[in-house]
């Protein structure tokens, strides 16, 4: 998983949902990570990394901020792997043409790993309603999720429709929405990794 704070929401989930998973601590930042959970026994790995710059974090090493277009290059894939991202929150106090160039760069290293490993599950969490701070705004936040749709459509990648699913529950409006919303996300994102 790399992303922002709303993709580390469901690696939280899912650290609490599956009580055989374990947290590896790597000494770093819990607001970028890495963050590294394993369960041996099953063969599972879950990893969530921040996005590379811009991020707005706590005191970070540098050297533990990658950006994802390097993280991809290095990631082998196959039927095994589960490749999720999202890229939007940080973005919004920037030109457009900051975001559409970090789009096109991720672009090409997606279809780069789908080229070498076209079995590998590429899924993109689009954009949460409810960011109200002097960041950004849903106004923001919805002209990247556009623009984010259109750059990875006709690839073969998931989209996880977080923007619906934010903006018509029944919870207070949050950039960070609380445990239903992210259970009906992750559930969604879990159809997608084990449809049987």
């Amino acid at each position: 998983m790399l992303g922002d704070s709303t993709l580390r929401q469901w690696f939280e989930y899912l650290e609490k949902f599956i009580p055989s998973l374990k947290r590896i601590d790597l000494h770093v930042s819990y607001q970028s990570g890495p963050l590294l959970a394993v369960d041996p026994n099953a063969g599972l790995v879950v990893r969530w990394r921040g996005h590379g710059l811009p991020l707005r974090t706590t005191k970070t090493m540098i050297s533990d901020l990658h950006y994802e277009v390097a993280h991809l290059a290095g990631i082998g894939g196959g039927p095994q792997t589960v490749v999720v991202l999202t890229l939007w929150a940080h973005f919004t106090t920037f030109p457009v043409s900051v975001y559409l160039d970090r789009l096109e760069r991720v672009r090409q290293a997606i279809a780069s790993l789908l080229f070498r490993s076209p079995k590998t599950k590429v899924i993109i969490k689009s954009a949460n309603t409810g960011y109200k701070s002097i960041y950004g705004s849903d106004w923001l936040s919805l002209q990247l999720d556009i623009l984010l749709r259109e750059a990875f459509k006709g690839m073969a990648v998931t989209i996880i429709d977080a923007w619906d699913m934010t903006s018509c529950h029944y919870l207070p409006d949050n950039i960070h929405p609380g445990p239903p919303v992210i259970r009906n996300e992750v559930d969604l994102l879990l159809s997608y990794i084990c449809p049987t």
